[in-house]
């Protein structure tokens, strides 16, 4: 069983998004619109489907750059209060060579267990990106 949790509280249209693709997926879906903290909401979130047997949860926070130092500090703050088994790194290709400072600044702040490469298909800069983070 899987269960997506919405920790997104940065933006607007976060939870409306899962919340579709889940319905789309037949995956269950957990988020909190009021709560503005979102370790709180992953906390909640990952403890629901725990307790109902879920064996894969996935917790998707807002977007982080490496210049954003609140958002960096609110991926500690999920990880220190969730203890993930897997923190993935997704990163979008069209950023190219900046990849590999992105992929150092994620790196420094969490155990990144794996990474997700998107939009390699739609831009030349994909192979700088694979070679950033390789």
């Amino acid at each position: 069983k899987v269960g997506l949790v919405c920790a997104d509280t940065f933006r607007a249209g976060a939870f409306d998004q899962l919340r579709q693709n889940a319905t789309k997926a037949k995956v269950q879906y957990y988020g909190d619109r009021k709560e503005i903290d979102p370790a709180k909401i992953a906390k909640k979130g990952v403890n629901l489907f725990k307790s109902k047997g879920f064996n894969i949860i996935i917790v998707d926070t807002s977007g982080r750059h490496k210049q954003e130092e609140s958002l960096f500090e609110e991926m500690e703050s999920i990880e220190q209060t969730i203890k993930p088994d897997n923190t993935i790194f997704v990163l979008d290709s069209t950023i190219g060579q900046e990849a590999s400072e992105q992929a150092k600044a994620f790196k420094s702040r969490v155990k990144v267990g794996s990474v997700i490469i998107t939009k390699l298909d739609g831009h030349a800069k994909g192979g700088g990106a694979l070679s950033a983070v390789a």
